[in-house]
């Protein structure tokens, strides 16, 4: 299976991760452990919410014979009020712990996917760097063995399966969080993410909004992580340099000093590994440069996503 038939089989833009990218198989997002017990919290104080239930009802069910007159309807009346309102706050906790939660499994799944997808992908021989899954080369020589052809293919194929994965992943993930999103749009009955207005009533279009508010955050710290890579591979670069102009100066003083053969051949290989390590440093400098680029235009795509959105729901 070549690149190009891959992609006939494949849409080449499914929300910025396009087939032939590297494929990231890191997981950054929250412990999945920590947001169980936030979860867990919520329901306690479910619990606790429950204690003013049962008081705000008992209250509301006093009878004439136990408090009776004007003052006594009053507090009846205002104890049901509170009764209702308390219940709702109640349902309204345990149905946001219950999704907090659920979130917590939908990360870990997340995580123990993304572990799975690089141990198959290392299985598959396919190249795995910077917690990356890299594609295999794009084409084949002409004068290519039988074999070798079998080898590509067999690559492509193991590729797209990692392609495959991460997609499912990916879209398992954003609907748990869509989920997550709704459940806090339920028990606030505000739109969440629209910080710059007022109490806003939760629609579909901004829990949208919110969405694309994290898409567009996650794109942003892929894109830190990758600028971050690249500029520590520019320093390894820039070090080596210095290492091996250093060397360079300690090999001419031997040589004008007329030190013993032995030392100036020693002196001579440690340039030379020097350079070799600096020519592969500088490939993986490129890589890792292309690497940012890419994610920064993700992150780019993302950020104006946002911002067409930001400015329809302001129209609308």
């Amino acid at each position: 299976m070549t690149r190009v038939a891959a992609e006939a089989l494949v849409e080449t833009q499914r929300e910025g991760l396009r087939f032939g990218d590297p494929i990231g198989c890191h997981y950054h997002w929250l412990e999945p452990g920590e947001v169980d017990a936030y979860g867990d919290s919520v329901r306690r104080l479910a619990a606790k919410v429950e204690l003013a239930v049962d008081a705000f009802e008992r209250t509301s069910t006093l009878s004439e014979e136990v408090f009776a007159g004007e003052a006594a309807d009053t507090l009846r009346d205002r104890a049901a009020r509170r009764h209702e309102e308390s219940a709702t706050v109640r349902d309204n906790l345990r149905g946001l712990g219950r999704a907090i939660n659920a979130y917590s499994d939908v990360l870990r799944r997340h995580r123990e996917g993304l572990e799975q997808l690089r141990a198959f992908a290392t299985s598959q021989g396919l190249e795995v760097r910077d917690h990356r899954i890299w594609p295999p080369v794009e084409t084949l020589p002409g004068d290519a063995t039988q074999q070798q052809a079998d080898a590509w293919e067999a690559d492509w194929k193991a590729y797209q399966a990692c392609f495959d994965a991460k997609i499912e992943l990916r879209d398992t993930r954003r609907a748990g969080t869509r989920e997550l999103v709704k459940a806090l749009a339920d028990h606030a009955g505000v739109h969440p993410d629209e910080d710059r207005q007022k109490l806003v009533a939760a629609t579909a279009n901004q829990v949208r909004f919110g969405e694309l508010r994290r898409e567009a955050a996650e794109e942003a710290m892929e894109a830190v992580q990758a600028g971050d890579a690249a500029e520590a591979a520019r320093s390894t670069v820039e070090a080596l340099k210095r290492r091996e102009q250093s060397a360079l100066d300690s090999l001419e003083e031997l040589v004008l000093a007329e030190a013993p053969h032995e030392d100036i051949a020693a002196q001579a290989a440690k340039v030379q590994a020097l350079h070799h390590e600096l020519v592969d440093a500088r490939v993986e400098a490129r890589d890792a440069e292309s690497v940012a680029e890419r994610e920064q235009a993700q992150a780019n795509r993302a950020a104006r996503n946002l911002d067409a959105a930001d400015i329809r729901t302001r129209l609308g």
